[in-house]
């Protein structure tokens, strides 16, 4: 005998609220019918059969979410259909709950080793058999969700890996023609500043300055376009002796045409004092701070620039300007990637807000600390502590 309800192949559950799908095995028709009889009004669907090989058959048709399942049967009882199901890897992540009397306690514990969640013990109490029929339907449930949204989270970690592996591609080949585009510029300013006849005059310098501007583009191409170590924070710092006065006045000097059109005035204070660090990631932290205080100064204000000792063996370097300052949400975010805060730039300059996320992590990069002190209406001083050279 048996209560087999013909219904078609199960598909993938996409109705949370459909009703769960319980197997019952026992080869009793009246314990089949009280078991049913519960679980129906309960609000489940019921998949019935009386014996083990018509269970097993069951299970390969339409995959129930929950198995009841009768220990004393004969011929194949149920230990060895539990053994079978657990063996198929379609019905291994099925739970089953065996139904036992009170004596069989080896059985029990047989059928927890091969993979039963559960036992009722005869005779059961109805709410009894509701309640853990419940909390294991909802286990099912919340295992299933889990591995579905594995599953998908492994598919977008596989497109993003072939993502950033395009990116990465493309930054190595835009990397390579940066540094041979400004390797061109390097070669015709020191052609050009070789031919001078008065190596002093202004045209000079200018030739000179783009050639070391663009020495420095070069260094910037090899470290800030390789975006994979960026964000890894792998980004590796060479220790080398970088003089103060020296890092200011090439800082300075990289921004000396927009602060000349804006008609700022940009003083430099400074020691004789040594930083620990890498050169390039130097320049870099001061160039995007003095960018930043340049775009940010209202015209003819003044931008302050100084770096010190400290007895605690650091540099205090420090970039200050008269700009509209920051408010407390804007001071909240500033070293977050492609962050635009609400102050906005004098002269409408173009930002894609990497700049302070790159000082960030540079400065962590050589073992120092970054600092904001800011108000609205009181402009900003940004402050970087470094090792010192000793």
């Amino acid at each position: 005998m048996t209560l087999d309800i013909p219904t078609a192949p199960a598909k993938a559950d996409s109705n949370p609220a459909r009703k769960r799908l319980v197997l019952i095995v026992d080869d009793l028709p009246d314990n089949l019918q009280v078991l049913a009889g519960h679980l129906t009004e309960a609000g489940h669907e019921i998949l019935a059969a009386n014996s083990g090989p018509r269970a097993i058959a069951l299970v390969r048709n339409r995959k129930p979410d929950l198995i009841l399942l009768d220990i004393m049967m004969p011929g194949m009882d149920g230990l060895e259909v539990c053994r079978r199901l657990k063996a198929e890897a379609d019905s291994a992540d099925i739970p089953i709950i065996f139904i036992t009397a009170r004596t069989e306690t080896d059985d029990v514990l047989r059928g927890f080793q091969l993979g039963a969640v559960d036992y009722i013990t005869k005779p059961f109490k109805p709410a009894e058999l509701i309640a853990r029929v419940r909390t294991h339907l909802e286990l099912k449930s919340s295992r299933d969700l889990l591995f579905t949204c594995n599953k998908q989270l492994e598919r977008i970690s596989r497109h993003l890996r072939r993502l950033n592996d395009d990116k990465n591609r493309f930054l190595g080949i835009v990397s390579h023609d940066i540094r041979g585009a400004f390797g061109n510029v390097v070669s015709v300013s020191r052609l050009l500043a070789d031919d001078e006849s008065e190596p002093e005059d202004e045209a000079g310098q200018l030739l000179r300055d783009i050639g070391v501007e663009a020495e420095h583009m070069i260094a910037l191409a090899q470290n800030l376009l390789n975006i994979d170590s960026i964000e890894r924070g792998s980004v590796q710092m060479r220790e080398e002796r970088v003089e103060s006065r020296e890092l200011l006045d090439f800082a300075i000097n990289a921004h000396q045409m927009a602060a000349r059109t804006k008609h700022l005035d940009c003083r430099i204070s400074s020691d004789r004092s040594s930083i620990r660090g890498d050169l390039t990631a130097c320049r870099q932290i001061l160039t995007n701070l003095i960018s930043n205080a340049v775009k940010y100064s209202p015209e003819g204000s003044h931008i302050w620039l100084q770096a010190t000792w400290q007895e605690d063996g650091r540099v205090r370097l420090s970039v200050r300007d008269e700009g509209p300052g920051l408010s407390d949400e804007d001071q909240k975010k500033l070293y977050r990637p492609f962050t635009r805060l609400s102050s906005k730039a004098i002269g409408n300059e173009h930002s894609v807000g990497l700049g302070l996320c790159i000082v960030k992590l540079m400065v962590d990069g050589m073992g120092g600390e970054i600092h904001c002190e800011s108000r609205l209406g009181e402009g900003t001083t940004f402050t970087i502590l470094l090792p010192a050279w000793e």
